[in-house]
C-alpha cells in the first residue's frame, strides 16, 4: 500500500494564489466545509495594482483594486479558510494526496487549485512604473471607459494589442497604434477601418506627466517624436508562471495556459485551475466565476476521494 494512502493529509484543499480568482476559490472551498489552505505569493496579483475597476458589477461608481482585493480575502478569512505566505518550491501532484513544499514547510490536501495567475511583460521604458494606474495601463478591457473621449496610444505586439486598438478607438477621440512587432496586412486593414493611426516603426522612450499621463515620447525614422496623450495602454505578451507547473505534469497549451475542463479540472486528477493562467477572460468577474467553479469541483473530489473518517469536513 502506498505510504500516502496511509497519511491524513493536512487540509482537505490548498490553493496556490491569492487573487481574485485563488480567494474566491478558498472562500468557496471553506464555505463548503474543506479545510482550507490559501498559499500566498511574494509578487502581488495585478488586481492590487488597478488604481480602479469600473466593470465589477456591485461597485457602478468604481472600486481600488486593492480594496477590492481586501474584501475577497476578508471573505475568504471570515469563511474559514487559513492564507500563509509562501512560495511552492516543489510539488508533487500524484494522487490521492498532493504535496506543495514552500522555503519553511510541507503542506499536503487531497485537491489543489491553481490560481497563480499571469505576469505580464513590461517595456521598462521610464515613466511606465512611475505612472501606472495614472494613464498607464495594461488592460484596455478593464480601463477604456475611464478614457472616452480622450487621447490614448497602444503599444504592443499579436492579435491581443490590435483588439485592444479596435475596442479603445470606439471610446477615446483618437487612438494611436505602436506596434512592437511587423503587422500583417490584415490587421492593419482592421485597423484602418476604425480609425486608428498607425506607427510603423516607432519606438516608445519615455512616458511623461505630472501626476498622471501626458505624453508619450516616441523615436521614428525622423527623429523623436511627442505624442499628446492620456493614456497609454501596453499590451505586450502575458506569460502564465507555470514552469514549476509543468514540471510536476499540468498540461498547458503553446501560449503557457493551463488547460482546463468545464469543471476547471487539469489533465492531473485532483487538481483545478482559475483565473488569469487558464487564459479565459483575464478579468476579474470571469477569475471570480473560474474560482468559485474550481472550488465546487474540488469539494465534490475531496468527497469521493477522503475517508469516511475524515470526511467530518469543517475544520
Amino acid at each position: 500500500m502506498s505510504l500516502s494512502l496511509l497519511l491524513k493529509p493536512s487540509c482537505d484543499v490548498v490553493v496556490v494564489g491569492a487573487g481574485p480568482a485563488g480567494l474566491t476559490a478558498g472562500m468557496y472551498a471553506a464555505s463548503l466545509g474543506l479545510k482550507t489552505l490559501i498559499l500566498e505569493g511574494s509578487t502581488p496579483p495585478r488586481l492590487a495594482l488597478a488604481k480602479e475597476i469600473r466593470n465589477y458589477p456591485g461597485f457602478p461608481d468604481g472600486v481600488e483594486g486593492r480594496e477590492l482585493l481586501s474584501r475577497f480575502r476578508e471573505h475568504a478569512l471570515k469563511a474559514g479558510a487559513t492564507i500563509k505566505e509562501g512560495e511552492v518550491l516543489a510539488l508533487s501532484l500524484t494522487p490521492p494526496i498532493k504535496s506543495l513544499t514552500t522555503r519553511t514547510e510541507t503542506h499536503t490536501s487531497y485537491a489543489v487549485i491553481l490560481a497563480v495567475g499571469v505576469r505580464r511583460r513590461r517595456l521598462r521604458i521610464e515613466g511606465e512604473e512611475k505612472l501606472l494606474g495614472l494613464g498607464v495601463s495594461y488592460c484596455a478591457v478593464c480601463d477604456g471607459p475611464l478614457y472616452r473621449g480622450r487621447r490614448v496610444a497602444v503599444i504592443g505586439d499579436g492579435e491581443d494589442a490590435v483588439k485592444d486598438a479596435v475596442l479603445l478607438s470606439g471610446l477615446a477621440s483618437a487612438t494611436t497604434f505602436i506596434p512592437l512587432k511587423g503587422l500583417t496586412p490584415t490587421q492593419r486593414e482592421e485597423l484602418a477601418r476604425h480609425g486608428v493611426s498607425i506607427m510603423e516603426g516607432a519606438r516608445p522612450r519615455k512616458v511623461e506627466g505630472e501626476g498622471r499621463v501626458e505624453r508619450l515620447i516616441v523615436e521614428t525614422g525622423e527623429g523623436v517624436k511627442e505624442l499628446g496623450v492620456e493614456g497609454v495602454f501596453i499590451v505586450t505578451e502575458e506569460v502564465p508562471t507555470v514552469a514549476l507547473l509543468r514540471r510536476a505534469g499540468v498540461e498547458v497549451d503553446e501560449r503557457g495556459c493551463i488547460k482546463v475542463g468545464r469543471d476547471q479540472g487539469t489533465n492531473i486528477e485532483g487538481v483545478y485551475a482559475a483565473g488569469d493562467c487558464t487564459c479565459g477572460g483575464m478579468q476579474v468577474a470571469t477569475a471570480v466565476g473560474e474560482g468559485a467553479r474550481a472550488a465546487i469541483s474540488a469539494s465534490m473530489y475531496v468527497r469521493r476521494a477522503a475517508k469516511p473518517s475524515s470526511i467530518k469536513l469543517g475544520r
